[in-house]
């Protein structure tokens, strides 16, 4: 991509940041330190209400959870939200996302988790957690699948510096985790290690 970002951030490992997208902007999702996994969910930016959808957008993308293209919201909108582009190596999860509910079944009741970070994240735009549904796009996420229709989790086939574009097709509000799982805890699915990731927003 030639021009320069309009905007950088860093999500620090365990927490999460909101963007704000215009149609055609591009946000850009670095693996800055390697293996770990983001996990996403939007808006539309003017319409809270209107969330993306695991289970549409996995049949809008040829039944697969994992190679993921193109994103839309649920009914009854069923709105295109943003596209996937420049990425990398194409291996995602279309899925749900830890929380606090998860992690006391663990034993760990305490401990940092995505959808508490999605919502302090989106706190400033006044979402409530009703709106904020339990719908995810996790990004670089690594899912083995067994026969018996079970699935178990790999760490990332990333490296460092690894990326994927996402382009808005309509205004959005853009929600990202820096997924909270490492040692024990499901630690496979961020090669044992919580780690930042870097965002990059582009004008169309």
């Amino acid at each position: 991509m030639a021009n320069s970002p309009i905007r950088e951030v860093f999500i620090p490992p365990m927490e999460g940041r909101s963007f704000e997208l215009g149609a055609g902007q591009m946000l850009r999702l670095i693996a800055i330190e390697g293996k770990q996994v983001g996990d996403l969910t939007a808006w539309n930016l003017h319409n809270h209400d209107e969330q993306m959808s695991v289970i549409f957008s996995t049949a809008m993308n040829n039944r697969s959870v994992s190679h993921v293209h193109r994103i839309f919201s649920g009914a009854p909108y069923f709105n295109e939200m943003f596209v996937l582009e420049n990425d990398t190596y194409g291996v995602h999860w279309l899925g749900g996302r830890c929380n606090r509910f998860l992690y006391q079944a663990m034993g760990a009741p305490e401990h940092r988790n995505c959808h508490d970070n999605i919502l302090e994240a989106v706190e400033s735009h006044n979402l409530t957690e009703r709106q904020v549904q339990l719908d995810t796009l996790n990004v670089f996420m690594n899912v083995l699948y067994e026969p018996s229709g079970t699935f178990t989790f790999a760490p990332p086939v990333i490296e460092s510096g690894d990326y994927v574009d996402f382009r808005a097709v309509m205004d959005i509000l853009v929600a990202i985790s820096a997924c909270p799982n490492e040692g024990d805890l499901r630690g496979e699915i961020n090669d044992y290690v919580a780690k930042s990731l870097k965002v990059e927003i582009y004008s169309p």
